[in-house]
């Protein structure tokens, strides 16, 4: 393959790349197909996560809370940001599910920094993701499966506290 031909083959990647992150964070516009999130701006983590009291995000459900899902994903994505800005990743992520409960300031704090850790990453992927590296490729699919497995949690939840 030329040079010419794998810079455009990494070019469409991080392009649908981005967009199937972009869906997993924020949803689909209404009336645009989704490709893995049930349709609307209220598919995407935020969205899911958006009307919720920090007395729904709070209450324990099998053992755990959306506080927690949302607090341990909000500490993934600045791992992955801490990955594109050069800081050598932390091998213990039980500080991740410290947060069990929240008030409603910090609740729309955590929420606020969940959004900020989101577009920061997709800044990041959009001008630094290296696609030619094994390591590029793993943190992406890694961080992909990993936002859209805390989705599904919290949406699974959010049904039980609604």
């Amino acid at each position: 393959m030329s040079n010419e031909a794998t810079a455009e083959l990494a070019s469409s990647i991080n392009e649908v790349f981005l967009d199937r992150l972009r869906e997993l964070l924020e949803g689909e516009p209404q009336g645009q197909p989704t490709w893995v999130t049930t349709g609307g701006p209220e598919g995407g983590i935020n969205g899911s996560i958006a009307g919720l009291s920090a007395e729904q995000v709070s209450r324990e459900i099998g053992g755990t809370t959306i506080a927690a899902h949302v607090e341990h994903e909000r500490w993934a994505l600045r791992l992955a940001n801490d990955y594109f800005a050069g800081v050598a990743p932390t091998s213990d992520w039980s500080a991740s599910w410290l947060v069990r409960s929240v008030d409603e300031p910090a609740w729309d704090a955590l929420r606020q920094a969940l959004r900020s850790e989101g577009e920061t990453l997709l800044r990041n992927v959009e001008t630094l993701q290296d696609w030619s590296k094994a390591e590029g490729f793993n943190g992406a699919f890694a961080c992909y499966g990993h936002l859209a497995y805390h989705l599904g949690a919290i949406r699974q939840l959010r049904k039980l506290v609604v």
